[in-house]
């Protein structure tokens, strides 16, 4: 299973921490995770990544990707299905 988390200024939003807890400590194992920070400008890639480590997730449950430019949420959530998700 594979699992698209799209974000963009969600530091102001929404608690990213909450979010991935719901993820990550789920009893089911076998999936994935694509984070995408769509260019945020508030610093939520920093939290996004502070998280990963803290909680010491591994690499092969999941990917960041960190946009340099703006994208719509289906633009991320098609490439991330396409080039991360298996079929």
């Amino acid at each position: 299973m594979c699992v698209v988390v799209p974000g963009y200024n969600n530091n102001k939003k929404f608690r990213i921490e909450y979010n991935l807890n719901s993820i990550f400590q789920q009893n089911y194992t076998n999936y994935f995770v694509v984070i995408i920070d769509d260019a945020s400008t508030d610093g939520s890639s920093v939290i996004y990544e502070k998280y990963l480590s803290f909680y010491n997730i591994g690499g092969s449950k999941h990917i960041f990707i960190k946009n340099s430019d703006r994208k719509t949420a289906v633009e991320n959530i098609y490439t991330a299905v396409k080039q991360y998700c298996d079929p």
